[in-house]
């Protein structure tokens, strides 16, 4: 992950070529999260390595020779990108990703002549990436819109936000009673957000089964700007966000997500149950597959759980003689299931994501359908 500024002047995003099987994968994104583009292997530049230049609107200074340009909106801008090992996550093979990492460089223009990119390595480390919708959320967005530009679909809701007392260049200090209001109204927006992306937004995908889709119609359709000729949808795109980031411009032609939140009774998964979901044998992928646990309230990771995924590359995950894989969830193993179990916390709510790395089409048009998840408590 990185992250710039160009509100001082345009930022050059430097990437390596993809070598020795090993390539980066991943998006440039403004602050808004509307990805710019896709970049580095299954990108544009498709893993051989090129410049990106991320310029302020109406820029018209110097370049750099054969550099892709694009037009950022916002102040701020990030990457969120990953290496994508042919072989396998080896201990090899994550030894030449981190070597490739590093060949990585983010740096000011202005610098393009002596370009130094600085390396933290934040393994082993908590780095909390979760906002808290709870009173403390308004806070937050006093400080964002403190530091970003307004743009002209934001006019109305900056006036809604300053009703609020939530104003760019002003102190913000809710008194007492309204922040009893945010304290009340940060946690009921989040399960409101919950049961829309979950339950409302997000289209079913396999007929009377309860895996929906990761994104809501009218994402890719916009290029996940959410900006229609005649309206701005608010609402999609912040229940939305309640979940994921806009990680990937092109959906679906590298990587594609479905989501499972609740039983076939419409139940949401409880970490204190026990569930088995039986993945189909001869999933159509090129890569591989995986099934991964999240926190139903902060959509990340469970904190402090491990492992929180699954998938068809690890050896001890044992198959069935027809080539199908049972994968068991509860806060214990079920006896002689534990290279197949993924624990959960007895004490929270949880939802699964089924990741498809190098999709085949079958899985795009839904003719290849999951099993739903079934209580075995």
């Amino acid at each position: 992950m990185t992250y710039w500024t160009i509100e001082d002047g345009p930022v050059v995003v430097d990437m390596p070529p993809s070598a020795d099987g090993i390539g980066i994968f991943g998006t440039i994104m403004d602050a808004w999260q509307r990805p710019l583009d896709d970049v580095g292997a299954n990108g544009r530049d498709r893993g051989l390595g090129t410049k990106y230049i991320l310029v302020p609107p109406g820029y018209d200074g110097p370049l750099l020779p054969n550099a892709l340009v694009y037009e950022q909106e916002t102040n701020f801008g990030f990457a969120v990108l990953r290496p994508i090992l042919s072989g396998g996550a080896t201990e090899e093979n994550l030894a030449k990703a981190s070597e490739l990492t590093k060949q990585l460089k983010i740096y000011p223009l202005a610098e393009a002549d002596n370009p130094q990119t600085e390396y933290v390595d934040l393994y082993g480390e908590l780095l909390e990436m979760t906002p808290k919708l709870d009173g403390s959320i308004y806070g937050e967005i006093h400080e964002m819109i403190g530091e970003e530009v307004v743009l002209d679909r934001d006019i109305a809701m900056m006036g809604l936000l300053a009703r609020l007392g939530i104003k760019r260049n002003e102190t913000f200090a809710p008194d007492a009673d309204m922040q009893a209001v945010f304290d009340t109204a940060g946690p009921e927006a989040l399960e409101y957000m919950i049961d829309q992306y979950h339950r409302v937004l997000n289209p079913f995908v396999f007929e009377g089964k309860r895996w929906s889709a990761l994104v809501p119609d009218g994402s890719r359709e916009t290029e996940w700007s959410y900006e229609s000729p005649s309206y701005y949808d608010y609402h999609t795109r912040g229940a939305l966000f309640y979940a994921i980031i806009t990680s990937v411009k092109n959906y679906g032609t590298s990587t594609y997500y479905l989501d499972l939140a609740e039983t076939p009774d419409g139940e949401w998964l409880d970490g204190s149950r026990t569930y088995k979901l039986t993945m189909p044998a001869d999933v159509p992928v090129r890569d591989f597959w995986a099934i991964t646990t999240y926190d139903l309230e902060t959509a990340s990771y469970l904190r402090d759980i491990v492992p929180s995924s699954i998938d068809s590359t690890m050896p001890d995950v044992v198959a069935n003689a027809d080539g199908s894989v049972d994968i068991y969830f509860g806060p214990t193993a079920p006896e002689g299931r534990e290279s197949n179990w993924l624990p959960t916390d007895p004490d929270r709510r949880f939802f699964l994501l089924a990741r498809f790395y190098g999709p085949e089409p079958s899985l795009l048009d839904s003719s290849f359908e999951l099993n739903d998840i079934e209580r075995v408590d």
